[in-house]
């Protein structure tokens, strides 16, 4: 009896199982939390949490068409993905550490959320990358679009920006702590040329 209670949980666990992207390019050492090595054409649930070493690289490509690079050193988890048929899209990521690259297919009313231990970006479609530091801070630059930022954490007093602070192409970046994100500035292009050679492409 214990046994066809545990095999009935398994299959209802799977048949719960939300699929969200798929494994289109690998480099270096890249994984799964578990220990299980990515390959090309694996499929990825809500849920999996990702890892690259010093040298790792893997690109995803989500059921509704947006591409998602993570960069060496980092780990990502995919926290919710749906993208039903004519309806909003919802996109959740964990991102703890290291650096990630995003080209996000429009969706009407949609969302696309990248949650970091210091800041939140929110977009609906657009080309950008999200990094977080040694120090835990977060650095956000747009190529593409818009994109809303906001601290993680309780506000500082004083001066600051009005939240959330919107990046676009004139006004491309901005690095946030905890309680507070810098006013939208222009990065320059050496600092985008290294952010892109970390990443590659998108394509």
């Amino acid at each position: 009896m214990r046994a066809l209670v545990f095999c009935l949980s398994l299959l209802s666990s799977a048949a719960f199982a939300q699929q969200a992207c798929e494994v289109m390019a690998v480099s270096g050492e890249a994984q799964r939390v578990d220990g299980k090595v990515l390959a090309v054409g694996d499929k990825l649930d809500v849920g999996t949490t990702l890892r690259t070493g010093a040298a790792g690289r893997v690109r995803l490509k989500f059921t509704d068409g947006s591409v998602l690079v993570l960069a060496d050193k980092s780990q990502l988890r995919i926290e919710a993905f749906t993208a039903p048929a004519s309806q909003p899209r919802t996109a959740e990521f964990l991102l703890e550490t290291g650096l990630i690259g995003q080209r996000v297919t429009p969706s009407s009313h949609g969302s696309w959320k990248v949650r970091t231990p210091t800041a939140v970006t929110a977009v609906r479609g657009t080309e950008f990358s999200v990094e977080v530091g040694d120090d835990r801070a977060t650095a956000v630059h747009v190529k593409t679009g818009e994109v809303d930022v906001e601290p993680a954490g309780p506000q500082t007093r004083g001066i600051k920006p009005r939240y959330p602070v919107r990046l676009e192409k004139k006004l491309n970046g901005t690095h946030c702590d905890a309680s507070q994100c810098a006013a939208a500035m222009v990065w320059t292009a050496d600092k985008v040329a290294r952010l892109e050679q970390r990443l590659g492409s998108l394509d």
